[in-house]
């Protein structure tokens, strides 16, 4: 992009922020996770932006906010009506170059490059392309957004546009729609998506010490135990936080559960602020299961279930929030 073309910026609102959060904490790990988020912000910027200029897009035949595609493809791809798939690429601050993924270098009629400023909580749509030949682009590149304005007035109408996927088998879309994290499979060494074995993830992340490292994925003694983690992106945090979920079987039908959230980083500390709070099956917050950061390490909500019982955890800072629900 020249520096005398204009960009078009928005400011990244809660609503953007929680739709990109339900999406990504879908998904089966970090990597994943951070990138489904962004795909998310930069689409939902450009859907923006497509308002402002009334451009009429159509959601239903969009694959960026499909979590099936996005579990299976690295797209932020949205139909720009009776034209086609128009690809939404996020860059971060300073980049000069945009990564465009070999699955999508084809069947889309241009690329959008949207620069994703979490600390400012703006997204600047940058600049445009046609095509793409490779899987590197260099932002100096870019066309202007008037380019675009212009190219898509003469892009010809599309007839029967069918946005199935052919990949997308039936069995991979029930899974993955299942939102609910059923806590009885993991005894069976079934960990739902998004999450990995505690060690997994917190072996390589030095302040979470109260990881026994001789635990294994599930250890049997006189009390079955197993547990779990995740990492969680909030978009005030300039840094995501790991979720640790622990689970002793007491007896038959009662559970013992333990969620400790950890800072996943170098620091040693959460920043102030940051809460968990217990909600019941009718999103109910129980105050007395309720814990906010203040020079802490960590935090921890502890407590006992029956199988068959339903609760929700959710972790907020500054407005911003993930709600992951369960069933024990």
């Amino acid at each position: 992009m020249n520096s005398n073309q204009l960009a078009f910026t928005i400011p990244i609102s809660r609503e953007m922020i929680n739709i990109a959060n339900k999406l990504s904490q879908q998904q089966r790990n970090e990597q994943k996770t951070r990138e489904v988020y962004l795909n998310t912000l930069a689409l939902l910027a450009v859907e923006f932006f497509c308002q402002c200029m009334e451009i009429e897009t159509e959601f239903s035949k969009s694959y960026g906010l499909d979590s099936v595609v996005l579990s299976l493809m690295n797209t932020a791809s949205i139909f720009i009506k009776d034209k086609g798939l128009l690809e939404c690429r996020p860059v971060l601050p300073r980049e000069d170059f945009c990564e465009i993924p070999a699955e999508i270098l084809s069947e889309r009629i241009g690329y959008m490059v949207v620069e994703i400023d979490e600390l400012d909580r703006q997204a600047k749509i940058v600049g445009f392309v046609e095509s793409v030949s490779n899987e590197k682009l260099a932002l100096s590149k870019l066309g202007s957004l008037q380019d675009f304005l212009i190219y898509l007035q003469k892009l010809q109408k599309i007839e029967n546009y069918d946005p199935s996927n052919p990949d997308i088998s039936e069995i991979a879309r029930n899974q993955l729609n299942e939102s609910i994290v059923k806590l009885s499979k993991w005894f069976k060494g079934l960990l739902d998506s998004g999450w990995e074995y505690e060690l997994a993830i917190a072996k390589d992340i030095p302040n979470v010490l109260a990881v026994p490292k001789d635990i294994s994925p599930v250890n049997v003694t006189d009390k079955e135990e197993v547990g779990g983690a995740r990492i969680i992106h909030l978009m005030h945090l300039s840094e995501p936080v790991l979720l640790i979920l622990r689970q002793t079987r007491l007896s038959p039908d009662e559970i013992e559960i333990i969620l400790r959230l950890y800072p996943a980083s170098e620091s040693i500390f959460l920043l102030d602020g940051i809460k968990m709070t217990l909600l019941d099956e009718k999103d109910n917050p129980i105050r007395q299961l309720e814990k906010q950061a203040k020079a802490s390490n960590w935090l921890q909500l502890r407590f006992k279930g029956n199988v068959g019982d339903k609760f929700s955890l959710k972790i907020s800072f500054r407005g911003d929030s993930v709600i992951t629900k369960f069933i024990i």
